[in-house]
């Protein structure tokens, strides 16, 4: 085969689509393979979170004692659910166990709440599983089931990442004299739980600070803030597994591409292939919209569907300048006309595609 093609009695126009088609056969199979580092990951699991603990300390032995008004925390998380783009939220459920050296009617265990959670009814409550008094300690278990707001950034999608946040603190803004401690020993999520679609981070909790920039309607002291209360932040990072995505969300593009190769090889005419590469490229178009917020489109896959219109265009002016300008020019013209337009079409759609590539991808 290969001397058949190396044959100097074969026409140079074949010569020219099939070395075309070989180059670009091979740089989509380097750069896709290679480059999206998630690909050669593809079977690990999708998510790493540190191993519980083999034996639980009683309380009372292996950490410092509570001091008079502060209140321990811990979470265990189960369930990070129902990621909506367009909503931007996502849903969690974890338990949450506090620990309390005061009285028990001073405990402010059940004035708790996931501070960045939209209220809906009874949704983003605690659930009071359970209570003991351990000696000095009184200690609480809840169930947690709430609904987060969340900002997404998709300007990188598919190869997105996010930094998912609950906050946990008090319901009042005003209550003084109560600071926050957490377990980071025991904090950790279910080694069981898998986020399909992603990889998960392990589980962080520390306390952080948040502070009210509203006298909410009391008399204006000389200050700008009414309150700085302590709050418990869990976070993780998530990061989507983009050859999972990347085909799915741009397979409509990646046809359009094709037909846009096949349209500039065959000699006849080219109409109805022009017109499936127009139809593909809007009908994906058509489902980014329905999928992502229209912030997105801003970045990587916005202009990814720039570069597939600009290409489609390109065939476009090519088939016209063909089929009607220089369809009454000599022959010669054509000649060396016809094998420029391939190899441009696919150099200059690879290194559109490179120029936008997002940073998370060589992060």
């Amino acid at each position: 085969m290969v001397e058949r093609f190396l044959d100097p009695r074969r026409p140079r126009r074949h010569r020219w689509r099939w070395a075309a088609l070989v180059a670009f056969g091979l740089a989509v199979t380097l750069f896709w393979g290679s480059g999206f580092q998630g690909w050669s990951s593809a079977a690990a699991p999708a998510q790493s979170s540190p191993a519980p603990p083999t034996r639980l300390e009683p309380f009372g032995r292996g950490g410092d004692p509570l001091a008079p008004g502060v209140l321990q925390l811990g979470v265990y998380l189960t369930v990070i659910d129902d990621i909506n783009l367009l909503g931007n939220q996502f849903g969690a459920e974890f338990f949450l166990w506090t620990r309390w050296a005061g009285s028990a009617a001073t405990n402010p265990s059940d004035r708790l709440t996931v501070l960045n959670a939209p209220s809906n009814n009874d949704i983003d409550r605690f659930e009071l599983l359970e209570r003991r008094q351990l000696g000095a300690v009184s200690w609480s278990l809840y169930k947690v089931r709430c609904q987060v707001a969340m900002p997404w950034r998709l300007n990188d999608y598919p190869l997105d990442r996010h930094h998912l946040q609950i906050k946990i603190g008090l319901e009042n803004p005003l209550v003084e004299g109560i600071a926050f401690k957490v377990d980071k020993a025991q904090s950790y999520i279910d080694p069981d739980f898998i986020l399909y679609d992603w990889s998960i981070s392990p589980l962080r909790i520390d306390v952080s600070t948040l502070s009210l920039k509203g006298r909410l309607g009391l008399p204006d002291e000389g200050g700008h803030d009414v309150s700085s209360r302590p709050v418990v932040d869990l976070s993780l990072v998530i990061r989507r597994r983009s050859e999972l995505a990347l085909w799915s969300s741009f397979l409509g593009n990646f046809l359009a591409i094709g037909l846009c190769i096949l349209a500039l090889i065959i000699r006849d005419s080219r109409d109805d292939l022009i017109l499936g590469a127009v139809f593909s490229a809007a009908g994906n178009s058509i489902y980014l919209a329905q999928l992502l917020p229209a912030s997105a489109l801003s970045g990587f896959a916005g202009q990814f569907q720039v570069i597939i219109y600009v290409g489609i265009v390109y065939v476009v002016i090519a088939d016209e300048l063909l089929d009607r300008v220089f369809s009454s020019q000599a022959e010669s013209v054509l000649r060396y006309l016809r094998p420029v337009l391939l190899p441009s079409y696919v150099l200059a759609t690879m290194v559109s595609v490179y120029q936008i590539l997002p940073s998370n991808l060589y992060s």
